[in-house]
């Protein structure tokens, strides 16, 4: 039986029928390459993770606790949780009713002091004004007596040397034109000295004589009451000089203002004291929470708040321990806060271990700093993967 060859036209139908199953293979094998795919890179992960620990640790911070200063109450709250604070900013402010009226009491006191005082200082401006004036005219007085005796000296002094004169030239060749009431006025002495020399009696010679030594006499008298005037005059000028503060004294105006003195320096205390309630935060950082509320009572030395240090985080995490051995102060662990992986280095492995909420299994303490590219903002206390090989 002889086979008849194919026809022209069924040619192309074969040709076309061999490409559509040639098409079909391939978009048969496509899914079997992309899950082969698929399950090297898984395998590869898995291969790269085999061995890897996953624990979570927790976002922590430096912190500084603020302390309450002074017994009291909480007053106002300057400054709310998770807000950012300065240094010396206020956070929270106290008040104590003890304190205060302790400061309302000593402020009479300093008031009271204060109208002392200037009561003090009037009475003794009015006493002032009266010795002072006493004293002036008593050193006019001592002046003008002191001029009067030394010009009482210069007299007796002119009238002892005109007499000695007198006494001495009555015996030489001149002879004075002596009168009787030649001594009784000795400044006319010169006005009568005559032309020619006359003798000069006796008795006028010896009464000269006499008069000479009276004259001595009453100059060095009046030399020294002038004297003692001027010794009265400089204890009149120092008294002068002294009386403002005897009469301060003698009013009380030194012990007025000791007193005030005194009191302002405890009412300054007692304010110090008042602005020591407000509570300021010792550097930059966040707030945390606060045990107080407004109205609590709180005692000094009270744990109030706790601030952040956003500039110094740390990342704490519990680790088994039988795991610890792998690490070492200063490896690198991945970390992912929320999506976003970061990288950080082992700073502090702590030497003793614990136990969490009566598990049987043995925890130890690591703190891993930031290393690498920096940190992503999230709340203090967030919880961070970490992963370690």
């Amino acid at each position: 039986m002889n086979s008849s060859p194919l026809s022209a036209d069924t040619a192309p139908a074969t040709a076309l029928s061999e490409t559509n199953s040639s098409g079909l293979s391939v978009l048969r094998l496509m899914p079997l390459a992309a899950i082969a795919l698929f399950a090297g890179l898984g395998a590869t992960a898995w291969i790269a993770r085999a061995g890897e620990v996953h624990l979570i640790g927790f976002l922590r911070a430096e912190q500084s606790v603020v302390y309450a200063p002074h017994n009291g109450r909480v007053e106002v709250v300057l400054a709310q949780s998770g807000q950012a604070v300065k240094p010396r900013q206020s956070l929270i402010h106290l008040t104590d009713e003890s304190l205060n009226q302790e400061i309302a009491t000593k402020s009479r006191e300093v008031a009271s002091f204060q109208a002392a005082l200037e009561q003090c200082r009037a009475k003794a401006e009015v006493e002032m004004s009266l010795q002072r004036k006493n004293v002036d005219d008593d050193l006019l007085r001592t002046r003008l007596q002191a001029a009067k005796y030394l010009r009482e000296s210069y007299a007796a002094k002119f009238e002892h040397v005109t007499l000695r004169n007198l006494a001495k030239e009555s015996g030489s060749l001149r002879l004075l034109a002596a009168t009787p009431d030649l001594l009784a006025q000795p400044e006319r002495i010169f006005d009568s000295i005559a032309a020619e020399p006359v003798g000069v009696p006796e008795g006028m010679r010896f009464s000269a004589v006499m008069r000479e030594g009276l004259a001595l006499n009453l100059a060095e008298v009046n030399k020294a009451s002038s004297e003692f005037c001027e010794h009265h005059i400089a204890e009149l000028e120092k008294l002068r000089k002294d009386l403002p503060e005897m009469i301060r004294r003698a009013a009380g105006v030194d012990v007025a203002e000791a007193k005030l003195a005194q009191a302002a320096e405890q009412l300054e205390a007692l304010n110090q004291q008042k602005a020591a309630m407000a509570v300021a935060s010792p550097g930059h950082g966040i707030v945390g929470t606060y045990s107080k509320q407004v109205a609590d009572p709180v005692g000094v030395g009270e744990a109030l708040v706790t601030i952040h240090d956003r500039e110094r985080p740390f990342v704490e995490v519990d680790v088994p321990s039988r795991e610890v051995i792998k690490l070492q102060v200063g490896e690198t662990l991945l970390l992912d806060f929320a999506g976003e992986e970061r990288t950080g280095r082992v700073e502090f492995i702590c030497p003793q271990a614990h136990n969490r909420n009566g598990d049987a299994d043995s925890w130890i303490t690591v703190r891993v700093r930031p290393a690498g590219k920096l940190w992503p903002e999230v709340a203090i206390g967030s919880a961070v993967a970490v992963r370690m090989k």
